[in-house]
């Protein structure tokens, strides 16, 4: 049951995208404790996406960067937005970007990077500044192959974001952030006979949710609050 669920949100977001490759249309698809939503034509080298409990997730195919025999730079990239709202019950609390994929260098002349930011905004306060975490490898990308022992080397990354204290209005409960993913790759070749060769091969975008504190625990919190100001207000007005 869950397999023929999960086939049918890739097929209903594969039918929406090609259908609005001309006209894009906003697509809503549901999560365990959050639902997504996004522009069904600007996934562009992402690809079609796929969603497990609160992780919306790309398998992209044509995410490359690639440059040869001293051609110079060669880049890819695409930034995608993506609005988080928390469903009846739950609050967000973080939100974290996993991605992999391989390369390899041949020839000294030759470098590949991996770039970019995940940046994350309160629906309730847009103007506040974006919290943001930096797209990295995990290890620098610096492995060279050749063409009698070819292979290529994988990499990962790992990078997100705490909900910051101060969102979600009065309250402080955050039920929706607008999630931008902007990512760059880089190949560099400035030799003859160098070739540099990069790919994106899975990016994952994991939210982390939490129950809405009960109002009887609000309660308590703002009555604990409130006794440590009155304590503190004696402390400052006894006698020394």
């Amino acid at each position: 049951m869950k397999l023929l669920k999960q086939t049918a949100v890739v097929l209903g977001l594969t039918a929406a995208m090609l259908s609005g490759q001309a006209l894009a249309i906003p697509v809503t698809v549901a999560g365990a404790t959050v639902s997504f939503t996004f522009d069904s034509g600007l996934s562009g080298l992402f690809g079609t996406p796929t969603v497990v409990g609160d992780i919306l997730s790309f398998t992209p195919t044509t995410y490359k960067a690639q440059a040869f025999n001293g051609s110079g730079f060669a880049a890819a990239s695409q930034t995608f937005n993506i609005v988080v709202n928390a469903h009846s019950g739950y609050l967000l609390s973080a939100v974290n970007l996993t991605e992999d994929g391989d390369y390899y260098n041949i020839g000294a002349g030759s470098s590949v990077a991996v770039g970019g930011k995940l940046l994350v905004r309160d629906l309730e306060a847009p103007l506040l500044p974006a919290a943001s975490g930096k797209i990295k490898t995990a290890l620098p990308l610096t492995a060279v192959t050749s063409m009698a022992d070819f292979q290529t080397t994988d990499w990962t990354s790992h990078t997100g974001v705490t909900i910051p204290a101060g969102w979600g209005g009065v309250d402080g409960i955050v039920n929706g952030v607008n999630v931008t993913i902007e990512n760059i790759l880089l190949a560099n070749s400035i030799s003859a006979g160098s070739a540099a060769f990069i790919e994106k091969k899975f990016a994952a975008l994991a939210i982390v949710t939490a129950p809405v504190p009960e109002p009887q625990t609000y309660a308590l919190f703002l009555a604990g609050l409130g006794l440590i100001g009155f304590a503190a207000r004696r402390k400052s007005r006894a006698p020394t």
